[in-house]
């Protein structure tokens, strides 16, 4: 049963390491950021493919030419360029990815900028995230995690041994 448990106990770290960088990596929400994955080289070497880059909302004033914003395109994705034109008076950006020798085709109105984009980025932790969110991933993690629970139920032989052995050392059989 020990190496049971050594085994359970020993497949479990790896998992709770992955628990606490999820954390981490979750951890700025809490001051109002959040995390995309860059899925593209078009901001290379700034944000290199797979990093994980933290935006928080900001108003139209607050951003500036220079500043990189991760905004709406199309129905479910987010893109992050850098601003290379502000326009006033209807409310735009003119941006342009920093890897690229052209700006976007389209301005982008303020409505579809869901926020200024930090200078923090995780390399390589967005592979590690869309590694980690695969349905058979979660499963085995879980089933990992219920093993090393289970493992740790289970009686120790040596604790049932000296448990008999102190029952006879105090004498509690019968008496004679």
């Amino acid at each position: 049963m020990r190496y049971i448990k050594r085994i359970a106990n020993i497949l479990c770290w790896p998992v709770y390491i992955c628990i606490i960088i999820f954390l981490l990596i979750a951890a700025p929400i809490l001051a109002g950021y959040r995390p995309v994955v860059v899925l593209s080289g078009s901001m290379e070497p700034t944000y290199r493919v797979g990093s994980i880059v933290y935006y928080k909302q900001a108003s139209f004033e607050e951003i500036q030419v220079g500043d990189p914003v991760t905004f709406r395109a199309g129905e479910n994705s987010l893109v992050t360029h850098r601003v290379v034109q502000k326009l006033e008076v209807s409310r735009e950006f003119v941006t342009q990815g920093d890897a690229n020798n052209a700006e976007d085709p389209a301005p982008v109105a303020y409505s579809q900028v869901v926020g200024r984009t930090g200078r923090i980025s995780l390399p390589y932790m967005g592979f590690f995230v869309g590694f980690c969110r695969q349905p058979l991933i979660i499963g085995i993690m879980v089933g990992i995690l219920a093993l090393g629970f289970l493992a740790d139920r289970i009686p120790d032989g040596r604790q049932q041994e000296t448990g008999k052995g102190s029952a006879e050392k105090d004498g509690g059989g019968k008496p004679a």
